[in-house]
């Protein structure tokens, strides 16, 4: 008689099983990981672990611990006037903003949550100020650690970390498919917010040679290039900032994920939602939602590939 063959052992579900997200910067266009992150529990995608940069930290730790359907909330009860309520204008620090009425927020559901608190592995992107290190926090305080990868130079006080100057990640890594890949995921998906802003980097022969004409003032010279109203040339100092840190996180982003490519990327064209339009999450969440939904299929066979 042949004895029966033993009980398959139960799976064991390891902390870091499932896709890996890159959740990349972009301010205001960063609602849209919310709606990237309910389209995949939505399609049933385990996560595996989490690495974020700049507003992708802030999505991607709320998420972790629990907190996104308050974040949902909070972020599409947003209104232009209510935002400029939460902004403490700071004129003698070393930011405009002192971020502390946001963090006021933020504490209201997230005090004393740690990494260690989490249910899958973290990692917040920042850049240190005074060196241009690249620090990854996976360790310490949640709030601590997502307000470090936010804080936009200029904007933001940077915050002190043991006696690091952090600032937002952003300027180093904007879409962290490298800290994913140090965790040896086998599946990286990034989520970048930049992709439709600027195209293909060009290198473009031009004339300095241009015709000048006068402003309202009748004393200003402006430059203007044939068929441009004058006025799209006239930024002001928040625009010239702001489109900026765009080409930045543009050119940067695309030379990283050059050099180690995600096995998926998701880019939701958000071109036309502002750095700081945050009062835009609804467009935004549902952008996000759409563009992932159309890549669940491709994903789930990446994942039947790897299992």
């Amino acid at each position: 008689m042949v004895p029966p063959e033993p009980p398959l052992p139960e799976p064991v579900q390891r902390k870091g099983q499932g896709i890996a997200l890159a959740l990349g910067g972009g301010a205001a266009r960063g609602w849209a990981h919310i709606g990237v992150l309910r389209a995949l529990d939505e399609a049933g995608i385990p996560i595996g672990m989490i690495a974020g940069t700049s507003i992708g930290a802030l999505v991607g730790g709320c998420y972790l611990a629990g907190k996104l359907d308050e974040l949902e909330e909070f972020a599409r009860s947003l209104t232009k006037r209510r935002i400029f309520g939460l902004l403490d204008i700071n004129f003698g620090g070393s930011g405009l903003f002192g971020g502390m009425k946001l963090t006021a927020r933020m504490q209201e559901h997230l005090e004393g949550v740690t990494f260690d608190d989490l249910s899958k592995p973290f990692v917040c992107v920042a850049a240190e100020i005074r060196t241009g290190h690249e620090i990854w926090l996976s360790s310490g305080s949640l709030i601590t650690a997502m307000r470090a990868s936010y804080a936009l130079p200029g904007v933001f006080e940077p915050v002190v970390c043991n006696g690091r100057v952090l600032v937002d990640g952003a300027l180093v890594n904007p879409v962290p498919v490298s800290a994913c890949r140090a965790y040896e995921q086998p599946l990286v998906m990034a989520v970048n917010l930049h992709y439709d802003l600027f195209g293909r980097a060009a290198v473009i022969k031009h004339s300095a040679d241009l015709p000048q004409t006068v402003d309202e003032d009748g004393r200003t010279p402006l430059v203007v290039e044939k068929g441009q109203n004058q006025r799209d040339q006239r930024l002001g100092i928040t625009g010239v900032m702001v489109e900026a840190f765009n080409i930045i996180q543009d050119r940067i982003s695309r030379a990283r994920m050059a050099g180690d490519p995600p096995d998926l990327s998701l880019q939701p064209k958000l071109g036309h939602i502002g750095l700081t339009e945050f009062h835009r999450a609804d467009e935004a969440i549902k952008l996000g939602y759409e563009t992932t939904q159309a890549r669940v299929g491709e994903l789930q066979r990446l994942m039947s590939v790897l299992a």
